[in-house]
């Protein structure tokens, strides 16, 4: 299996390995109980790790508005 970033799944066994391939930093904020919810539901079914949704999500957050920066 090809070890991947984003909400690729992982198997249990390789998590530990891929998430100290690089340096991380603890990230917090207050959302919405609901969206927590939501969210937690989400990786759950997903067989995503929250970590890796969160990753995704800001990697994407970060893409749309160097792109919306772009056309101004």
């Amino acid at each position: 299996m090809i070890l991947s970033k984003g909400c690729a799944k992982i198997k249990p066994e390789l998590r530990h390995y891929v998430e100290m391939v690089e340096e991380t930093r603890e990230v917090r904020g207050r959302i919405p109980k609901d969206l927590k919810i939501a969210f937690e539901i989400a990786c759950a079914r997903l067989e995503v790790t929250q970590t890796a949704a969160l990753e995704e999500a800001i990697r994407d957050w970060l893409k749309k508005k160097e792109s919306s920066e772009k056309q101004h």
